[in-house]
């Protein structure tokens, strides 16, 4: 019955897209001037291949669509993706979801995405720390469904591949100007051109300025504020007369600001949580009620420290990537990518965004302050070496290759609490310091056949192993605060066995190894059809715990997670290229899926193995050249996802949930439109997106909701044919949207982190 559901859905998908309307029937034959889609190369399978012609449920955002909509962050991908969402608890810990698979908490020093993350084919292992803004970009690729095979590293869930603007022979460059409300300015441009007869340059950079979306009262500051720079230096070479090429590409960013803002919310069950409580009694004080963009968090005194820490997020990261090229005659080609990546991050929030030091007396038993600091480092390497096939005469084709990865990486987790009753292990200060050193290796191969012209055949496999190893302090730093100065017990989650000033200190140590096929049947019957059958499997490491409870928790690793995947996916293009349709139907079955949820008993992060899962889907996306000047698009998913036999770590029976962080549905719709003005032609171009996400649950318990919701983009540009600047107006989540990225459940509250409002500005521009 789950099946068939989905199946219907694909069917009126096709349906409808498949539906000739009265213009297109009119244009079939239309001369080569009629209106026509572009071509898009994608890299998915590790060759330049078509789009449409590529047997991989991928989506590519390109450079100039990412201006235009002024994607900056991944956030803002999800908005315009198919069965991508995003959330997150803190820009550290990012949680990308793809077809219902996310990295939900995921942040302990051994962890592994289940949703991979590649900057010039180089696999991101930290997406929080390692996370920039999208500038100077040439497409993004969101590449959906598990990649055993090829996608450098074994990924369960699907991908986002960032593929930056290469160097150029011919001078040129770009600098753009944008203000905004909130004060946000934004500065960036790039230039590029030849430096000798076989090199190349680049030099791209963004300067990103924001006051905050949200207002800390208590200490006069403002939260979800932005203060970063970033730049991208290239150099190309490529010898004359010769199959080689080198490119070296280096990026740095650095950002900073005053945190992010936490806000409580009265959760679904009966009675109030104390924050929320609190809050509302600040209202009545004031006379008026709070604004929910406003919040009170408190700034920790940690032992041995005279003054607060502030709450605050400073992140800084560079990158080192070398990817070499040399044929093989009319064999094939040699790859080469080489990736270094050192990252540092200083991470402070209150949990819980008020507490008993609120600044108006507002008191109760269990209205504790809870802030988290996070301090890690990290150096990591890849190499992956790949020989492909050139594509002749032949019914063969293939890729044969190696992957490397070791990862260090160092990090300090801090919870401090004080609570005004004397509620045992809920007051205190405790730390874990956490050393990691994860290494990866891959084998890889992948075989295609054409029997005859219209089949291709498939078949690839992936040897991945894991070794995972570490040390791991957890100290009772403190015990009692300023309410219970006398209080022995250590804070939670340490409360059980430690005293302050006790300790424990152990090794960790674990390695997986797992082979993950892959077979494909293609079936090209014309030129604008393609269709292709898959099966797969995708893998993921296991790990450890962040801040476990004693050194035995601390030795206990979690299994790695396993899916297998069955797709069907058809690529259709219409009418001349006019019309272009995508879909693909797909059954997920996932073996021990790792699921970290927030324990409120100990308050702390548990990650358990759910038994199973199992996820079934459909996905469209429609693009139609309505005229010269129009262009209209869409994209929908539907899932059906379920635990099966999924008994978590307190005892709760999760069996037959629904997904956590899953929307059941989302679609996407848009258009852009050219029309001239004045005497200008083709100079006025009005673009409008508009993202709706459905219901979905927080957590596998699934008692906490997020509601439906959907977000309205659209900007203005005035570009006059040959001229040399533009200027554009944009606006985004333009009806002002009240969204949620994060939530916590916490003794009846629901702390909860909010999406960005409706912001607008204007932005000039000069090409060169």
């Amino acid at each position: 019955m789950r099946f068939t559901l989905s199946a219907s859905t694909l069917a009126v998908l096709v349906a409808c897209g498949v539906a000739t309307p009265s213009w297109a029937q009119s244009q079939q034959g239309a001369d080569a001037a009629s209106p026509r889609l572009d071509v898009i190369t994608v890299t998915s399978q590790r060759r330049e291949t078509g789009l449409q012609d590529t047997s991989v449920a991928v989506m590519a955002l390109t450079g100039e669509n990412l201006e235009k909509d002024r994607i900056f962050s991944f956030e803002d991908v999800a908005r315009q993706a198919t069965s991508l969402s995003f959330t997150a608890l803190s820009p550290l810990d990012q949680e990308f979801n793809i077809r219902g698979i996310t990295n939900t908490r995921l942040d302990s020093p051994s962890a592994d995405q289940s949703i991979g993350i590649f900057v010039d084919d180089v696999y991101v292992g930290r997406s929080g720390l390692f996370n920039f803004d999208l500038f100077d970009i040439e497409r993004v690729e969101v590449i959906r469904g598990p990649q055993g095979v090829l996608l450098g590293r074994n990924v369960v869930g699907g991908a986002l591949s960032i593929i930056t603007a290469r160097p150029d022979n011919e001078f040129g460059g770009s600098l753009a100007v944008s203000y905004g409300n909130f004060d946000e300015l934004v500065i960036r441009g790039h230039v590029t051109g030849p430096i000798t007869e076989s090199l190349s340059g680049r030099l791209s950079f963004q300067k990103r300025n924001r006051d905050g979306f949200n207002e800390d009262i208590l200490n006069d500051r403002d939260l979800d504020d932005i203060d970063s720079i970033q730049f991208r230096g290239q150099l190309l070479w490529e010898p004359v007369d010769s199959d080689f090429s080198a490119r070296l590409i280096f990026d740095y960013t650095d950002d900073e600001s005053n945190g992010f803002h936490s806000v409580a919310i009265n959760g679904p069950g009966d009675g109030q949580g104390p924050w929320s409580a609190a809050r509302e009694a600040i209202g009545e004080i004031l006379g008026r009620p709070l604004d929910i963009r406003e919040g009170l968090p408190e700034h920790p005194l940690y032992s041995g420290e005279t003054e607060e820490t502030p709450q605050q997020l400073q992140r800084e990261a560079f990158g080192l990537t070398l990817k070499l090229q040399k044929g093989l005659g009319d064999v094939a080609v040699v790859q080469s990518v080489t990736g270094y990546r050192h990252g540092e991050a200083f991470n402070l929030y209150d949990q819980t965004g008020i507490g008993p030091n609120n600044g108006f007396g507002v008191i109760s038993p269990t209205l504790f302050r809870f802030p988290v600091n996070e301090d890690e480092e990290i150096d990591q390497f890849t190499q992956e070496l790949r020989i492909v096939s050139e594509i002749g005469d032949s019914p063969f084709d293939w890729i044969v290759g190696g992957y490397f990865q070791t990862d260090s990486v160092d990090k300090i987790d801090r919870f401090w609490a004080e609570v005004p009753a004397p509620i045992p292990t809920l007051s205190g200060e405790s730390q874990w310091n956490n050393s990691a050193d994860n290494t990866s290796y891959a084998a890889f191969a992948q075989i295609g056949y054409r029997p005859i012209e219209p089949i291709r055949i498939v078949a690839g496999v992936r040897y991945s192993r894991d070794k995972k190893e570490g040390t791991v302090t957890g100290l009772a730093v403190e015990t009692g605060d300023a309410f219970n100065p006398d209080d022995t017990v250590a804070l939670t989650p340490l409360a059980a066995t430690f005293m302050e000033g006790e300790s424990f200190t152990t090794d960790y140590e674990d390695s997986w190894s797992e082979v993950t096929p892959q077979a494909t049947l293609e079936y090209t019957p014309s030129e604008n059809v393609f269709l292709y059958f898959t099966y797969s499997r995708g893998y993921k490491g296991g790990g450890f715990e962040d801040d476990p409870a004693n050194a035995a928790a601390a030795q206990a690793s979690y299994d790695p997670e396993t899916v297998r995947n069955l797709e069907f996916g058809g690529k259709f293009d219409f009418f001349d290229n006019r019309v272009r349709l995508n879909l693909a139907l797909f059954k997920l079955d996932y073996n021990d899926l790792q699921v970290t949820q927030t324990d409120d008993g100990c308050l702390c992060n548990i990650t358990d193995n759910a038994a199973d899962a199992e996820i079934i889907g459909s996905e469209a996306e429609l693009q139609v050249a309505v005229t010269e000047n129009l262009r209209i698009w869409s994209s929908s998913t539907y899932l059906d996802t379920e635990y099966i036999d999924f008994i978590d770590s307190n005892g709760l029976d999760n069996s037959g949930n629904f997904l956590q962080r899953t929307p059941k549905y989302q679609y996407n719709v848009g258009a852009e439109l050219t029309t001239g003005l004045g005497g200008w032609e083709d100079a006025l171009s009005f673009r409008v997106n508009y993202s709706h996400q459905g219901r979905m649950f927080w957590a596998p318990d699934n008692a906490q909701v997020e509601d439906a919701f959907g977000l309205l983009d659209a900007n203005v540009v005035l570009s006059p044919p040959d001229m040399p600047w533009r200027i554009s107006a944009y606006g985004k989540n333009l009806t002002d949207e009240l969204y949620r990225s994060n939530i916590i459940a916490f003794f009846g509250d629901e702390v909860s982190r909010l999406g960005a409002p409706r912001t607008y500005g204007v932005e000039v521009a000069v090409d060169f």
